[in-house]
């Protein structure tokens, strides 16, 4: 049903005509009743007042999944770190046996071996050993190699004389940068003791750390730089050989160092050399 209304318009000056407008009300498509289902149910006034009471919640269910997927993989990571860190210090004997070795082999040497250092202190807080980037949406972490950790415990200041006779090394450390004054755990390749080792200069301990990790963080950045240069290169002779360079462009000749290798795999790689070598 339609229904017409005439409505006379006017202005503060005086008056010399009358307008008259017609305005057409179509309700024959009356409002639509929404069903009554939890998806489609109304907060009220009073209920909205005691959820801004109890602290507005500004997250929506899907990004409250998103986070606690996160957590749980958090979790699981940070088992998997504790695991491996465990892992390297039972062989640590291993490992140091064979630092020349690791150093000079891409495959052990590039190695993350974040979790195997721990440091921080008043001030400045935990020292991470792995930095995280978002280069446009793509999360990129970089993490202390095992090589740079070799060669931090090479330096005088990570070593400690064990009752052994061994050398035992620092794995963690905290301190002040105010006072420089420092604790750090270091543990022994042969018995496996742990040390206690204090007042050692702790900008020592974070600049050899940082300058370890800043190198490796470099180390990555150049390799792709020099990896994205190689496939330009390759692309612009494929272009120029006329094969196929519209439907293909550089970023398919990119290539990286293949498949990596894992603490596990080099351990058991190393215990397999030293048993083949004590066989013969």
């Amino acid at each position: 049903m339609q229904q017409a209304r005439r409505l006379c318009c006017a202005n503060s000056m005086p008056l010399t005509g009358v307008f008259m407008v017609t305005i057409h009300i179509d309700d024959s498509n009356p409002f639509p009743n929404f069903p009554v289902e939890p998806e489609n149910r109304r907060e009220s006034f009073a209920d909205f007042c005691k959820r801004e009471a109890a602290g507005l919640r500004l997250e929506s269910d899907e990004m409250e999944q998103e986070n606690r997927e996160q957590e749980e993989l958090n979790a699981l990571q940070k088992r998997c770190s504790e695991r491996k860190s465990a892992l390297l210090y039972n062989n640590l004997d291993l490992i140091l046996r064979h630092r020349e070795e690791i150093i000079a082999t891409p495959r052990y040497a590039n190695i993350d071996v974040q979790y195997a250092i721990k440091g921080g202190g008043l001030y400045v807080g935990h020292l991470s050993a792995v930095r995280h980037f978002n280069f446009v949406g793509t999360l990129v972490s970089i993490g202390l190699k095992l090589s740079s950790l070799l060669e931090i415990w090479d330096n005088e200041l990570f070593k400690v004389e064990c009752k052994c006779g061994d050398t035992a090394v620092i794995r963690s450390f905290s301190g002040s940068p105010l006072s420089g004054e420092s604790m750090a755990t270091a543990i022994c390749p042969k018995c496996k003791r742990e040390i206690r080792v204090k007042n050692r200069s702790f900008g020592g301990y974070c600049g050899l750390m940082s300058i370890g990790h800043e190198r490796d963080i470099e180390k990555v950045v150049k390799s792709i730089i020099a990896k994205w240069t190689l496939a330009e290169v390759a692309y612009e002779k494929n272009a120029a050989e006329g094969k196929d360079a519209k439907w293909r462009k550089a970023g398919r000749e990119l290539h990286d160092d293949g498949e990596p290798c894992n603490l596990e795999t080099m351990i058991n790689e190393l215990k397999l050399k030293e048993f083949q070598l004590a066989s013969r």
